[in-house]
């Protein structure tokens, strides 16, 4: 039997048509439409004619071909779609057709490139960013909204070179990114004055906040403050693994023994997406330390940083960072922090396990969160390391999961 893609009936096999509806038996099925919570940037060309008198059409042609290539690279390098392109506007969403957790923070930072990249066209610009229920899925596939109505209108009104974003956007990434002082915009269509800020620049992922005690884990946690205080009594480095699936309190369990301990924290988190993202969490924790290690281990770290020319190899990079750690932990004991270390590509791998392998006389905490998918990648991580301890994190238990929603 055949499935009619539009109405779900059977068909016997060989018939063209379905019986029920008379549709094509294999013809695709309609698009079906949807309310989907997502992210717009609207990107538009400032001057565009002042730019087209003073230029020559072919020269304004190929300026433009770069324009539109190189602002849907950045889009579609942060996980989002360009919707369409209208005149020398650029419309792109965050969450269609593949939703992600991070849309907002992602629709931010490909905005900042994107703002970051006129200069280097020759161009200026201006961009919105709103967030917001849309439908989609018409057979115009396009986003429909109010969403996308504030979006427009907010790249309108910001100003040559500038990033406008709207309230229920800047919500979501409040404590990742840098925002400009609230203005208050008379919008074309709207009763009321809609608040809007100026996005500055990133500071880094979302921080969580947890008004709550935590329930449960106590076992977990002792055994994250044993290492700690072995870490400090042996003046050793410690690799402590939590691993667990999203949603399942990594983070929280984190949260919870940072906020009792004396020591210097820093932090990194892999990347699931992007270009070139191999050492990001490391370049996050470089400029959270604010220096380099002395003598020759700088070099690899300036290189990694760009503030040198000099080419630096993967082990000269491990061996840079890992000298710096011992130098800063010297001074206080140190936790560092690296989460969503599944995404982790091979090379940070190996970094942190050369760090755990080597370190010396330095009083080193290495808190790793990740999925239990990182076993999959590398099954022996953490195995036969006599500093080394693995925790799986399983849900809360029934009785738990009373006091918790209690």
């Amino acid at each position: 039997m055949a499935i009619c893609a539009s109405c779900g009936q059977e068909s016997p096999d060989g018939f063209r048509f379905c019986g029920a509806c008379g549709a094509p038996v294999d013809a695709p099925a309609p698009a079906r439409e949807q309310r989907k919570t997502v992210t717009v940037v609207f990107c538009d060309v400032t001057g565009s004619t002042a730019l087209g008198e003073s230029t020559d059409p072919e020269a304004l042609r190929a300026l433009l071909a770069r324009y539109f290539e190189r602002m849907k690279g950045i889009v579609e390098a942060h996980g989002g779609s360009v919707e369409k392109f209208i005149g020398d506007a650029v419309m792109a969403v965050f969450g269609v057709p593949v939703s992600h957790e991070d849309d907002a923070l992602r629709a931010c930072r490909a905005a900042l490139e994107m703002r970051d990249a006129f200069p280097e066209l020759g161009i200026a610009g201006r961009i919105g960013v709103n967030t917001g229920e849309v439908v989609t899925g018409t057979e115009e596939r396009l986003a429909t909204g109010d969403a996308v109505n504030v979006a427009a209108r907010l790249e309108q009104a910001a100003q040559p070179g500038e990033v406008l974003i709207g309230e229920a956007t800047l919500g979501l990434v409040r404590t990742a990114m840098e925002v400009g002082d609230e203005r208050l915009l008379e919008l074309k269509g709207k009763a009321e004055a809609v608040p809007a800020w100026p996005l500055l620049a990133a500071t880094g992922d979302v921080a969580r906040r947890f008004a709550t005690p935590m329930v449960g884990r106590e076992t977990e946690l002792r055994r994250l403050h044993d290492a700690f205080q072995q870490a400090v009594h042996d003046r050793s480095c410690q690799l402590f693994t939590v691993l667990g699936s999203a949603g399942v309190g990594k983070s929280r369990l984190a949260a919870e023994f940072l906020g009792e301990l004396e020591a210097r924290v820093v932090r990194g988190r892999c990347l699931s997406y992007g270009d070139g993202i191999t050492y990001w969490p490391v370049v996050e924790i470089l400029k959270q330390f604010g220096t380099l290690p002395e003598g020759d281990a700088e070099r690899p770290l300036s290189s990694l940083l760009g503030e040198s020319e000099m080419p630096a190899a993967a082990d000269e990079i491990a061996w840079g960072f890992r000298k710096l750690l011992e130098q800063e932990a010297r001074e206080q004991p140190l936790v560092c922090v690296l989460d969503d270390l599944h995404w982790g590509e091979e090379t940070l791998l190996d970094l942190v396990e050369h760090v755990a392998d080597l370190s010396r006389d330095a009083p080193i905490l290495l808190l790793i969160m990740a999925r239990p998918e990182l076993l999959e990648r590398r099954p022996a991580w953490g195995g036969g390391k006599w500093n080394a301890t693995t925790v799986l994190l399983e849900p809360l238990d029934a009785a738990e999961t009373e006091r918790l929603l209690a």
